[in-house]
């Protein structure tokens, strides 16, 4: 694979990833759970939630054929249960439903909720396993610390975005985020009921 393609697809991976993320729509509850924080120790909040998360997602990444190994589940039977996942979340954002019902506060909340299950949910580990079986491993670990440094100064610098965007402008990137982890579902939907079909010898 030549430059180009490559850094073409380390762009597709990374906009996958970071539609998954979605840490635009992270923005208002980050704000709200460290509004009595000081600067210094919202920054370290996030700094502790990013580590957290390439951590994760790295892991995810390695880790994803092993774990497919283990369970003995096929690629394409993950790309339909993940499909089904990614696309209920995707619903439940829309309608405005939060990620996570339960929100703690104090220095924990760089891992939990904000890092897990905020940022790397459900859907996020669907994804990064999902990838690991389809794509060059260089692609998506490049396209993993590219959405961290991303994540990172979203988050670094929320409160400047909520002045410029305002809440309104943060909601409206969110939803498109969320239209595109919907495209995403439908697209692992039929890959994996391409491959069943294929394998079963009806296509």
């Amino acid at each position: 694979m030549d430059i180009l393609s490559t850094t073409i697809q380390i762009i597709s991976i990374t906009g996958q990833i970071f539609a998954v993320l979605n840490p635009v729509g992270v923005i208002p509850t980050f704000l709200s759970l460290t509004e009595a924080m000081s600067p210094v120790r919202r920054h370290k909040i996030v700094r502790q939630s990013i580590l957290t998360v390439l951590i994760l997602t790295t892991i995810l990444a390695i880790g994803g054929s092993l774990i497919l190994e283990f369970f003995k589940v096929s690629v394409f039977s993950l790309q339909i249960g993940g499909g089904v996942l990614l696309m209920v979340i995707a619903i439940d954002m829309l309608s405005g439903l939060p990620r996570t019902k339960v929100v703690e506060s104090g220095e924990e909340i760089a891992i939990v909720p904000i890092a897990t299950p905020l940022l790397v949910g459900p859907g996020t580990m669907t994804t990064i396993i999902v990838l690991s079986k389809t794509v060059p491993m260089f692609s998506l670990l490049t396209s993993i610390i590219i959405v961290a440094v991303l994540t990172y100064l979203l988050l670094r610098y929320s409160d400047l975005l909520i002045k410029v965007l305002g809440i309104n402008g943060i909601r409206a990137i969110s939803r498109f985020m969320t239209i595109i982890i919907a495209a995403f579902a439908a697209q692992l939907l039929y890959g994996g009921f391409t491959g069943w079909l294929t394998s079963w010898g009806i296509i």
